[in-house]
């Protein structure tokens, strides 16, 4: 293998020496450049994708992540929270319907927990309270 690497060094050694074939031999010098432009331009849009391909696979555990956060708080919504208004609810129904069709069938009610009685305490001022004994 050494001695035809050597012929193969000789023998394009004597090719650049020869006029006709100098031109040629500039010429593939020439591509080899541009291929090798080429090469550098296509390794770093293949690292730029590579970089967007991990953002968005983050970009879509993010998004997952707020759509299942989002869903929980839907299932689970507190019974001391106001209830939506009339108008509220019209505005909602059309999309709520097209959502809940595409998604699942209509799943059945948790029962509500009795409401506990609060006893109310009368307001006092500061200088009730300041009277107090400690």
């Amino acid at each position: 293998t050494k001695i035809s690497t050597i012929k193969k060094t000789l023998q394009l050694r004597s090719i650049g020496q020869e006029p006709s074939l100098k031109s040629m031999l500039c010429k593939t010098g020439d591509e080899m450049v541009l291929l090798h432009d080429l090469l550098n331009k296509m390794e770093t849009e293949v690292q730029q994708q590579e970089k967007l391909i991990n953002l968005l696979k983050e970009l879509q555990k993010s998004a997952e992540r707020d759509q299942n956060e989002a869903q929980h708080l839907r299932e689970n919504i507190p019974p001391y929270l106001p209830k939506p208004t009339r108008s509220c609810i019209a505005g909602l129904t059309v999309k709520c319907e097209e959502q809940t069709k595409a998604v699942e069938p209509e799943r059945a009610k948790k029962p509500t927990k009795e409401a506990r009685l609060i006893k109310e305490a009368p307001l006092i001022t500061v200088e009730e309270f300041e009277s107090v004994p400690a």
